[in-house]
């Protein structure tokens, strides 16, 4: 996301991202009864990936990954995505909408 990084932006991406898993469990149930209350959509859980960098920037010659720091590491577009993942209204948005947090490595 870098400097296209807002608020806006993160939502209009999650809710993209929750109507298209709605459709595609939509079209899966149409072509089977399903019984169990625990597999409807409502119930069902919906992984979303937001894929971000936040951070402050690296020191030139110092940190980065591979062979050092490249542009953006080095940007101030990582503190602008740090300060709206930190916003509180985003954290208000993922609570209005039962979004929860984890680790990839939870998945």
């Amino acid at each position: 996301m870098g400097k296209n990084a807002s608020l806006s932006t993160i939502q209009f991406a999650i809710e993209n991202a929750i109507s298209a898993g709605e459709s595609t469990s939509n079209i899966a149930h149409e072509d089977h009864l399903v019984s169990s209350a625990s597999s409807s959509p409502e119930h069902r859980a919906l992984t979303v990936e937001l894929m971000v960098h936040p951070g402050y920037p690296s020191i030139p010659e110092e940190g980065g990954c591979g062979e050092g720091p490249d542009d953006f590491s080095q940007s101030l577009d990582r503190v602008q995505e740090l300060n709206i993942l930190k916003n509180p209204e985003l954290l208000k948005y993922y609570k209005r909408r039962n979004i929860q947090l984890c680790a990839f490595k939870d998945l």
